[in-house]
């Protein structure tokens, strides 16, 4: 038995790992507790915020803050004549996200912590950020992230009142 490593063999395996550690992005439909939260319920908000994508590969506000266990509406608006996408996660899922939309540029999402927004339209995404911590949004559409497009959402404690 050989401890030499065969190239097509961890190749394959590379990309089972990233299609497997992609699956915490649920391209089919899931709506499973995350590293960063869960699926908002429907009337349940209780606050919304518009975000607005632009072909500046660029979201307004490049960030903001929301308390932990807040649901908001986040209305996400594209200005622009490409299409966007808003995906929130890790910064770890992000990253394999990315690499597999690279690899799959026509892949669509149908998960609770994304939308796609066709130019011009606007859509929205209910979330429960019930885990503390720093997140990433991003635009994943081939490019789009190395451009710039990307923001970050700080989840913390509500701030006592005096």
């Amino acid at each position: 038995m050989s401890s030499i490593r065969h190239p097509r063999r961890t190749s394959a395996l590379g990309l089972f790992l990233l299609l497997l550690a992609g699956g915490a992005l649920a391209h089919d439909g899931g709506h499973e507790p995350t590293a960063f939260g869960e699926p908002g319920v429907a009337g349940k908000a209780q606050r919304t915020i518009t975000v607005t994508m632009s072909d500046a590969m660029r979201f307004a506000p490049a960030q903001f803050a929301v308390d932990v266990g807040q649901t908001v509406r986040l209305h996400v608006v594209n200005q622009g004549k490409l299409p966007h996408e808003f995906i929130l996660g890790t910064r770890a899922e992000i990253d394999a996200h990315s690499a597999m939309m690279k690899m799959h540029p026509g892949m669509t999402h149908a998960d609770a912590s994304s939308v796609t927004v066709p130019a011009g339209k606007s859509a929205d995404l209910l979330w429960k950020f019930s885990v503390p911590g720093q997140f990433l949004y991003a635009c994943l559409v081939p490019g789009h992230f190395e451009a710039g497009m990307h923001g970050q959402v700080t989840v913390a404690k509500k701030a006592a009142t005096p």
